[in-house]
């Protein structure tokens, strides 16, 4: 029985017979399913690992969020998929996800839809902004006297609301629309 797969190590998940574990025993192990090229695959690695239990659970992930004990074993195959496919971050992604307390793979096609950039922080969003509004919406004329006076502060506190962010591990700042 191959228990480990060396094709991709990432987003491991721990499967167990439960029927074993409520017996003192532990039978099961770690499958990444990025190793298989289908769910019927992956599947097959389930019931090999677990020794064909009738009860499966899952005690532990690696490099994922915690979809709890007992997911859809194929939403759980193709939500690591569509993690791996997606251009965002994992750790954008994963942030975005446990914000929404949702992980579905239509999740993450709403997180590159609304996604907007990363920032080394929140001012430098809403100063962006601010310049951009200033610079389309006001007069030639007026813009430096506005440049000048403009409450950047104030603007990136209002800002705030408007927009969905969460800080990274490297201290930026993701920036998300809302819907």
């Amino acid at each position: 029985m191959e228990n480990i797969q060396t094709k991709n190590v990432e987003h491991g998940v721990y499967f167990a017979n439960l029927e074993a574990y409520n017996n003192g025993r532990m039978v099961g192990g770690w499958l990444y399913p990025l190793a298989y090229d289908s769910f019927d695959s992956f599947y097959t690695a389930i019931k090999e690992v677990t020794r064909n239990a009738d009860e499966v659970a899952v005690h532990d992930y690696d490099d994922f969020p915690n979809m709890g004990e007992y997911p859809d074993h194929d939403e759980l195959y193709d939500m690591i998929h569509a993690v791996e496919n997606s251009y965002l971050d994992n750790e954008i992604l994963f942030k975005y996800m446990a914000n929404q307390h949702d992980y579905s793979v239509d999740l993450i096609t709403k997180a590159e839809d609304s996604f907007i950039s990363v920032y080394n922080n929140w001012q430098d969003f809403a100063d962006e902004r601010a310049d951009e509004d200033i610079l389309n919406n006001i007069d030639k004329n007026a813009q430096q006297f506005v440049f000048d006076n403009f409450d950047y502060e104030s603007y990136a506190h209002d800002l705030k609301h408007d927009f969905d962010s969460f800080d990274l591990s490297n201290y930026s700042v993701a920036i998300f629309h809302q819907y």
